[in-house]
């Protein structure tokens, strides 16, 4: 009776050790960025676990603040945003047909990332996202 149960316990032991090692692993979806200062200033004498040219090393980290334009948002018209629109379209469809979809501002973001190769700046997609929102 004993080897029966050493038995069956050895055998759900078994399994879930073989589960365990066939689940998905889940990588996650982070990114580790390097920080850099705001104000642009630079560590003078590295800590002694740091290499010499590892980065933010000199003018790099002096023009992250131009690499990184986070608040710079120079805003397009709605004319603007329009005419682009219709270039980008290249009379393979009408503004009507664009207008006619009610799209979130997500969908709209995925429907223009791959359509049909048609590449924007972040900043033209960002105004012809808000232009189809408001139209």
């Amino acid at each position: 009776m004993k080897s029966k149960i050493f038995l069956f316990v050895s055998i759900i032991l078994a399994v879930g050790l073989l589960l365990s090692a066939c689940a998905a692993k889940d990588e996650g979806t982070s990114i580790n960025l390097p920080a850099v200062s705001v104000d642009g200033g630079v560590e003078e004498n590295p800590t002694p676990n740091q290499a010499s040219g590892a980065y933010p090393a000199g003018a790099a980290a002096e023009s992250a603040s131009a690499a990184y334009p986070a608040a710079e948002t120079a805003t397009i018209s709605e004319a603007e945003a329009e005419a682009l629109l219709l270039e980008k379209l290249g009379g393979h469809h009408t503004l009507d047909w664009v207008l006619q979809f009610d799209k979130t501002y997500a969908e709209w973001d995925q429907f223009l990332s791959g359509h049909h190769g048609i590449s924007f700046t972040a900043q033209e997609k960002e105004a012809i996202i808000n232009y189809l929102l408001s139209h």
